[in-house]
């Protein structure tokens, strides 16, 4: 069951955007997903409370709130809840750039909803069922079924690849980077070395110097021939999870 949350405290804009998400579920959503709309949270205490006993899949979040404001509220769900996608909803663009440090899925306008909300529901949705994706690979212990968010980055060792996951499991597969990158290549993820392909999601930072750090801590050497290709291929994975295209 998909669960969609908004959480604003304004109440009057809080009602404007749940029928408009209402709408989108009834009449855009694919037949295989099942959604409820929760209750609107007017505070992030509000939400923390809900999430003791229920999930948030999809969490459509205003940012300048009293006592804990959006940004907070983000922090805490980064690392207490990372599996709740985040949208934040603002009346300040301004806040855009400084909303990236929270790993938000998109940034909403309240003053261009109409216009917005539409993409966004359909990308979100989209994020949703391919976070829930699953490649099946051959280990050395067998046969694995893994979620592509969970995968962090993929390393060749001669004859065979390592698979790193949040979960701080390693999974070692017989078979080329090419038959890994086969795999994965149809999600977010790229191959910057002949010896290392990673997830976009999992990045950290691009270090012009030749190489990226994923949120894990590893660092990983950029092929200097791929780093156009990888720069380009990144910044359009940054302008579909930020703007409306």
């Amino acid at each position: 069951m998909l669960t969609i949350a908004i959480c604003d405290d304004n109440p009057q804009f809080a009602k404007i955007l749940a029928k408009k998400i209402n709408s989108l579920c009834a009449h855009n959503l694919p037949e295989r997903v099942d959604c409820q709309i929760a209750p609107i949270f007017g505070s992030a205490e509000n939400v923390l409370q809900f999430l003791q006993t229920q999930a948030i899949h999809i969490l459509f979040l205003d940012i300048d709130m009293p006592k804990i404001n959006g940004f907070k509220l983000a922090e805490y769900l980064c690392k207490h809840y990372p599996e709740t996608i985040i949208i934040f909803v603002s009346s300040y663009e301004e806040f855009v750039y400084s909303s990236f440090e929270y790993c938000p899925f998109r940034f909403l306008r309240k003053s261009h909803l109409e216009q917005e909300l539409p993409i966004t529901f359909q990308k979100v949705i989209e994020k949703y069922l391919s976070d829930n994706e699953m490649i099946t690979v051959l280990s050395t212990e067998g046969e694995q079924i893994l979620r592509t968010k969970d995968i962090i980055f993929i390393e060749g060792q001669k004859n065979y690849f390592m698979i790193y996951t949040t979960a701080a499991k390693n999974y070692k597969c017989r078979g080329t980077m090419d038959f890994a990158n086969q795999l994965v290549c149809q999600y977010d993820f790229f191959r910057i070395h002949a010896a290392y392909i990673v997830n976009e999601e999992h990045i950290d930072s691009i270090d012009n110097g030749g190489y990226v750090k994923m949120k894990n801590g590893k660092i990983i050497d950029i092929s200097k021939r791929r780093m156009p290709a990888f720069k380009e291929a990144y910044m359009q994975f940054i302008r579909r999870r930020f703007f409306k295209q």
